[in-house]
């Protein structure tokens, strides 16, 4: 983090443009006091704060992050005119993309469906590869599964801008990005929506993003974690509110994506499902009180790196090939604690 301060402090004083602490404070949405508390080392950037500054220094986010002079690859791969608007929440979850390369890593891509599946017919092929890895259901660990069976990096974010999950795209590294929740049946819903938007084929360069294959994706989403011969094979109507519970938990979803999905197959609601107002957590807690501390409800809650990226930045730090300033930032953790 000290790193990251200094250089942050640098392009300040070396910005072609001139412009003072306060001006910058003002364009970054921050105030005049916390960018001065950063720059100090009294706080931590955020990585919001960072992609921001980044662009209004005219610096690349991943210098600032690592010191890498090379420039993004998000940034390179956006340049080149593509229709839609520029995406700061992508450029902000393009981190990792540069953690990757500072430890020579890779990943595979994700197949992409041939023209004119459909999501059902993606997800229920996705689901076959997603089983053949886990130990139970996929669905109990999501983001290991999707690692595992497809090779690529699942991240949880615990600061940034607002957003609930991005998949991101390069020539070397694919990987998925989600916003720390405690709402684990949410961040799942969302990681499988990104899914969509890979095995689709239509995810955008880095840095960019189109709206035009939401509806594909959202429905391989639903497809994915409530599939059609599951909900037809359950009989609502005498579903009783604790067997509500226990399918909700199994299933990793909330109750407002299961109405979702039974009033897009057009089955009808039962009364359990029709009356949980109180919301999925609530009536997960008042049918078992312990699902709230179990591992599955902790997945997305604390930051989260793939082991291989982890552990090579660890190798690294230890030869002395990396300082560990984007483990650190990646962790949320002070580098001294690394």
């Amino acid at each position: 983090m000290e790193k990251i301060r200094l250089r942050v402090r640098d392009a300040i004083l070396s910005n072609a443009e001139g412009l003072n602490q306060s001006g910058i404070a003002r364009q970054a949405s921050m105030t005049q006091d916390a960018l001065s508390r950063s720059l100090s080392g009294q706080r931590n950037f955020s990585a919001g704060e960072l992609a921001v500054l980044a662009k209004i220094l005219h610096v690349s986010l991943q210098w600032l992050v690592t010191g890498d002079p090379r420039v993004d690859s998000h940034v390179a791969e956006a340049q080149p005119v593509a229709r839609g608007r520029p995406d700061r929440v992508a450029e902000t979850v393009a981190f990792p993309a540069g953690a990757y390369r500072e430890v020579g890593l890779s990943t595979q891509s994700v197949p992409v469906v041939a023209p004119g599946v459909s999501p059902d017919d993606a997800a229920r092929e996705m689901a076959a590869r997603l089983a053949a890895v886990s130990d139970g259901p996929f669905v109990h660990d999501l983001p290991a599964a999707v690692e595992q069976a497809l090779g690529i990096g699942v991240f949880v974010a615990a600061e940034g801008l607002a957003f609930d999950a991005r998949a991101m795209v390069s020539s070397s590294v694919t990987y998925v990005v989600v916003r720390a929740t405690g709402a684990w049946y949410q961040a799942n819903l969302v990681l499988a929506r990104e899914l969509g938007e890979l095995v689709s084929g239509q995810q955008p360069s880095i840095g960019r993003r189109s709206r035009v294959r939401d509806l594909w994706s959202s429905d391989f989403a639903f497809a994915l974690l409530l599939p059609e011969e599951r909900l037809r094979s359950i009989d609502w109507n005498r579903q009783t509110p604790r067997e509500l519970a226990d399918f909700l938990w199994e299933a990793g979803v909330s109750a407002k994506a299961l109405a979702q999905r039974l009033d897009v197959l057009g089955i009808k609601l039962g009364p359990a499902l029709v009356h949980a107002d109180e919301g999925t957590l609530q009536l997960l807690v008042w049918q078992n009180p312990d699902c709230f501390s179990h591992h599955r409800a902790r997945a997305y809650r604390a930051p989260r790196i793939p082991r291989d990226l982890l552990n090579a930045h660890l190798k690294g730090m230890r030869q002395g090939h990396v300082d560990g300033t984007s483990l650190a930032w990646m962790l949320d953790t002070p580098l001294s604690e690394l």
